[in-house]
């Protein structure tokens, strides 16, 4: 449930403002737990995200630090994020996707934004060697899906990403980064096994693109937005031989590919349109 808890609301009359968003770890994947907790830092407001990971919190107008903080006792993991925030009386700002993270997953995250992927794998790894519960919580599943990523764009091995990627989706289903990866790494297996993956793309795209909030991989890797999704399913479904579908999505998102896709999707809608007609 949704629990935002207004304190300090201003008196004599004045009005509330508001701030939303969705809390996400720091690879991307919505926090639903009530028992992580949203503060504004110089008020007595407290919440927590609903089942889809909203959250909404009212105040007098102000300057706030919107604090975020999860705590799983049992898997021995904590954790946290803040950002500043400027409520306007009247108004409710909408911050989109709000990132609490672990030092060490955001370490390890860091190698791979710089190209460092072995380093980055042995951090992934080190930070599951210290995971009390292997696969209970946020944590290790967010930490499995950085090892997908590192493993299947930056080492070069789909097999062992998509299996990386299936065992983060084990303990948490909701991972939506997850989800993306694996259909990504289903279809670069082809490269090693010799055989065509195509059905099972598909599926993992769609339970990406359909999960909760508006896809996008911006705050902690590689700039892939839901458009970029949309594409790449287009494209899965054009080599599957599913050419209506492919040519109904990608008609359907070419404008917004300029704004909101990137190179590789231009092309992928490009292949789609010339070769579905």
């Amino acid at each position: 449930m949704l629990s935002p808890i207004a304190g300090c609301g201003g008196g004599g009359g004045s009005s509330l403002a508001s701030v939303t968003g969705i809390l996400t770890d720091g690879f991307g994947a919505v926090i639903t737990s009530p028992g992580a907790i949203l503060t504004l830092e110089g008020s007595d407001v407290i919440g927590s995200p609903n089942e889809n990971g909203k959250f909404l919190l009212s105040a007098a107008p102000g300057n706030y630090i919107l604090t975020g903080s999860w705590f799983n006792e049992a898997a021995g993991i904590k954790l946290e994020g803040k950002r500043n925030v400027q409520l306007t009386s009247g108004n409710r700002l909408d911050v989109g996707f709000f990132s609490i993270s672990d030092q060490a997953l955001d370490s390890a995250w860091t190698n791979y934004n710089a190209g460092n992927f072995s380093a980055a794998e042995s951090l992934f790894l080190e930070y599951l060697d210290k995971v009390r519960s292997g696969q209970a919580d946020t944590g290790s599943s967010s930490a499995y899906n950085g090892l997908g990523w590192t493993r299947g764009r930056g080492l070069n091995d789909p097999v062992q990403s998509a299996a990386d990627f299936e065992e983060a989706l084990s303990g948490w289903n909701g991972n939506v980064d997850a989800w993306a990866g694996l259909s990504a790494a289903e279809l670069s297996r082809m490269r090693s096994d010799g055989i065509f993956h195509f059905n099972q793309s598909v599926l993992a795209i769609n339970l990406a693109i359909d999960g909760p909030g508006v896809y996008s991989s911006a705050p902690t890797h590689d700039v892939i937005s839901e458009t970029d999704l949309r594409a790449f399913r287009s494209f899965v479904n054009y080599l599957n031989g599913n050419l209506p579908f492919a040519r109904t999505e990608a008609l359907a998102i070419q404008n917004l590919i300029p704004f909101e896709g990137n190179q590789a999707s231009a092309t992928a809608v490009s292949v789609v349109l010339r070769f579905s007609e």
